[in-house]
């Protein structure tokens, strides 16, 4: 799908800036993982590169993915926007194959429920019981979002507009579904550290949405 959105002159551009961005994404998520269980990686530095082991951060991805973005913007490989724009599927797969991954591996799970909704699911431990299907329930948010803005396309013509809402949403659907969650966390004011990097994403995506909307009307009106 990156290929079908690059121009035909930069589709070799366009997939080695995703293989760049797909870098940055692993990187920052497993150092954000890293980081918040430093209790544990502390005396084991050695592990931190070992990612085949599992512990990777939702948020730590994004955040390496857009640190990736900047920096191809300071190289000025393509037009951030535009980029951006060209790489969100990116954003929408990995994050349908990651809360698919969460369901069969037993993690981000819901709490225990009997509600009419409610449906067996695994923890950690391999302990089955009846709770909120929080991983089901962001893969459908995600796929529903995603086939949205892919069917919107046509009318989210400037540049990093499309990005910017794919973020938002994202980042909304993670930090609304942290409320239902019941595997262990670290909880600082009240909310999950998950929750608090979905919403450094949205401040990141509201800020990309005003850039679109202002670089699109100063480019009206010269």
């Amino acid at each position: 799908m990156v290929i079908g959105r690059a121009p035909k002159k930069l589709a070799a551009r366009y997939v080695n800036a995703g293989l760049g961005v797909l870098l940055g994404a692993l990187v920052g998520s497993r150092l954000i993982y890293a980081l918040a269980n430093w209790g544990y990686y502390r005396y084991h530095p050695g592990e931190i590169i070992q990612v085949w082991l599992g512990g990777l951060s939702a948020p730590g991805a994004v955040l390496g993915a857009l640190f990736g973005l900047l920096v191809l913007r300071v190289l000025r490989v393509i037009s951030l926007g535009a980029l951006a724009d060209g790489l969100l599927p990116l954003l929408g797969t990995l994050s349908l194959a990651a809360w698919l991954g969460c369901w069969s591996d037993g993690s981000a799970y819901g709490a225990p429920s009997t509600a009419w909704y409610a449906l067996p699911g695994i923890d950690e431990w391999g302990v089955m019981s009846w709770r909120v299907p929080v991983q089901l329930l962001g893969a459908l948010l995600t796929l529903v979002l995603f086939i949205g803005l892919e069917q919107s396309r046509g009318f989210l013509r400037r540049p990093g507009l499309s990005a910017s809402l794919g973020l938002l949403g994202w980042a909304l659907v993670l930090f609304g579904l942290s409320f239902f969650r019941a595997d262990a966390a670290q909880v600082w004011m009240g909310l999950r550290l998950e929750a608090w990097g979905a919403v450094g994403a949205a401040a990141f995506a509201l800020v990309g949405l005003a850039s679109a909307v202002i670089g699109y009307t100063r480019k009206a009106e010269e």
